[in-house]
């Protein structure tokens, strides 16, 4: 206005100046433009723009709505999912157990899954229900290297623990849900086999020799298409003989051996046919995900599990490059609310990958940035970890960014130098209150320590 006003000044005068204004004209202008007038002293200058002062609102409501992981509240739903930032952290594993041990000591639940080898999970499985062998053994048969870590064997020590002394029904579970292995998928199998139909087993022994962990992703695929069709042969045989079978076990140990056949035929279905990998095995690691809660319910009148894996597979949204439907998508709409779900993200981290290059592993670092970016505010908080649940957020403002897409972390098994140097390649564009029911921040996440043989 008084910029406005300042213009309209000027033209007067030069109007008065070529065209010979009254006197009288010339007052009034004096008196306006001197009633018009502050001293220096006195200046009120504009507040900051709004894009300016949007960061700090932003931080302010994140501020508001976090608590510390210590502190966290978590509803009870049939299905509550952790995704991890990366597979190479300390911390993501630690929040495993921070948020499993919440779930079994102030809500009941007794089911842990991972994203990890479905035969290898039953030996972890024997393990912490008081089987042979140390924590550090069980966390390699998980059959993934980024298991094979101290805190993972913490864990699974700390599950074996809470066991001792509890009745059947009241114990710890551990299942994998993934299908990229072979070995003791077969060796749950063959046990069983031993059991009812012990003439089965050489025969299937040999016939599916190709079918192994050391050859799993370089096998011929005309190999792999062949143990392929004797794995459904064996599988075809065991569902018309399942009441004989039966009568000699139980039907829960013959679901379970089934479930073990089912794993080696999606994984050779992976590597020995022309499915989309990542596609079908999502769908394959939501269809395991069903049946562990099925299976725990049927035999043990379980209603709530656990499951953790990568945010690109927990999540509900499927914003994966190439992905179609992710694992969190298909739970979510078959569960709908009853699946709820936990990601996480970091300010920076140092974490253990292998190279894309070089085939080691080794460490790299990744620093998150912008502004606009909840890894960004939160790192802004002082805060070393804080969950944020989204339901829980009342500000306008904060939900309407919350609901708008933005880069969430999200590091594999494999990395190199140059995907820290390119945002695309270690992040993927989700919308956080689609994605996920709620977030776990990490300010500064460090590397896991790997077990030594």
């Amino acid at each position: 206005m008084k910029k406005n006003f300042l213009i309209v000044i000027s033209l007067f005068i030069i109007m008065s100046v070529f065209t010979g204004f009254h006197s009288e004209s010339t007052n009034t202008l004096q008196q306006s433009l001197k009633a018009n007038l502050v001293p220096v002293s006195e200046i009120e200058l504009p507040s900051k723009t709004t894009i300016s002062e949007s960061p700090n609102t932003l931080e302010q409501s994140l501020k508001s709505n976090l608590v510390p992981v210590s502190q966290m509240e978590l509803p009870s739903k049939t299905i509550i999912g952790f995704g991890e930032a990366t597979h190479g952290n300390k911390q993501f594993t630690t929040l495993k157990s921070d948020i499993f041990k919440h779930l079994v000591e102030k809500q009941g639940y007794r089911v842990f899954a991972i994203e990890g080898d479905f035969g290898g999970g039953q030996k972890v499985n024997e393990y912490i229900l008081g089987g042979n062998g140390t924590a550090q053994d069980a966390a390699k048969a998980i059959g993934f290297t980024i298991y094979n870590t101290q805190e993972m064997a913490a864990l699974l020590s700390w599950m074996r623990s809470y066991n001792e002394h509890r009745d059947a029904k009241d114990k710890i579970h551990f299942y994998g849900f993934d299908m990229q292995r072979y070995d003791h998928n077969k060796n749950g199998l063959f046990s069983y086999l031993k059991k009812v139909d012990p003439t089965l087993v050489s025969k299937y022994e040999i016939s599916l020799t190709n079918l192994n962990d050391k050859t799993v992703y370089d096998q011929k695929q005309a190999n792999v298409q062949m143990g392929l069709s004797h794995i459904k042969g064996l599988m075809e045989r065991m569902k018309e003989n399942k009441s004989v079978y039966t009568a000699k076990s139980s039907a829960k140990e013959y679901e379970l051996a089934l479930a073990f056949a089912e794993a080696i035929k999606e994984n050779a279905t992976l590597h020995g046919t022309n499915a989309n990998y990542n596609n079908t095995r999502d769908q394959y690691m939501a269809e395991k995900v069903k049946w562990i809660l099925s299976f725990e319910k049927k035999y043990y009148g379980r209603e709530n599990i656990f499951i953790t894996g990568h945010n690109g597979h927990i999540e509900k949204t499927s914003t994966s490059m190439g992905m179609t439907t992710c694992m969190g998508e298909y739970l979510a709409k078959t569960l709908g609310d009853q699946y709820y779900v936990i990601g996480s993200e970091f300010y920076e981290s140092s974490f253990i990958a292998t190279d894309a290059t070089t085939n080691e592993r080794k460490e790299f670092y990744v620093k998150n940035n912008g502004n606009d970016r909840l890894a960004v505010l939160f790192a802004h908080t002082n805060m070393k970890d804080g969950f944020l649940d989204f339901a829980k957020v009342s500000d306008e403002n904060f939900t309407e960014y919350l609901n708008k897409a933005q880069p969430i972390s999200a590091i594999g098994a494999v990395f190199s130098g140059l995907y820290g140097k390119i945002e695309k390649m270690y992040t993927l564009k989700m919308i956080p209150a689609k994605a996920f029911d709620a977030i776990i921040f990490v300010r500064t996440a460090t590397p896991s320590v790997m077990i030594t043989d």
